[in-house]
């Protein structure tokens, strides 16, 4: 479905999508595409194929990376080689702004360990470095357990960037609800 969905866009002639195993151990989805007509893969506009696939799928099929490619590779018979299609590039460096207080320190620490990247800018977005609903599942754990403040899953889909999810979570430490005390192992 994720394939029929990518070659959709006019700029795509060829899509293929194979689960990939992190360094975590997690398993993400990530898509592989050709772009069609005189165009190569640098031309393609892969936020715009991400938003084509989020409108038209669930969020859990939305690949954690698409990565263009001039042609796929093939084996000696022909057919495509699934062992040989690249891994994604999550390395990359951060380009936005750097942490300004505690609470983003400690977020761009939680989002680079969960997305196995170097760093993280408190602009970038969790879910555009590869995140997806288990990771920000196992986020909004670890953010109970760093800041004490019950955060949901849905926070994290709202609030995508460390900025964003640093001010909500500012909000929350302030709010006038019970916060979460730490249990031990006798409670």
């Amino acid at each position: 479905e994720i394939e029929r969905v990518l070659v959709e866009h006019p700029g795509v002639a060829q899509a293929v999508v194979v689960v990939r195993e992190g360094a975590t151990g997690d398993q993400r989805i990530v898509a592989y595409v050709v772009p069609g007509g005189k165009g190569g893969p640098g031309g393609l506009d892969i936020d715009a194929l991400t938003e084509l696939v989020r409108e038209h799928l669930p969020e859990y099929m939305v690949p954690s990376a698409i990565v263009p490619l001039t042609e796929f590779p093939m084996t000696s018979s022909g057919k495509l080689d699934r062992s040989a299609l690249p891994a994604p590039d999550h390395a990359e460096a951060a380009t936005g702004r750097g942490p300004s207080n505690h609470n983003e320190e400690v977020l761009c620490r939680l989002f680079a360990e969960l997305l196995d990247v170097e760093e993280v800018g408190i602009d970038d977005d969790f879910f555009g470095y590869g995140g997806h609903s288990l990771l920000a599942t196992r986020l909004t754990g670890r953010i109970r357990n760093e800041f004490g403040v019950d955060v949901k899953v849905t926070t994290v889909f709202r609030n995508p960037t460390v900025a964003q999810l640093a001010a909500r979570i500012e909000k929350l430490a302030t709010s006038s609800r019970p916060q979460l005390s730490k249990m031990t192992v006798e409670e």
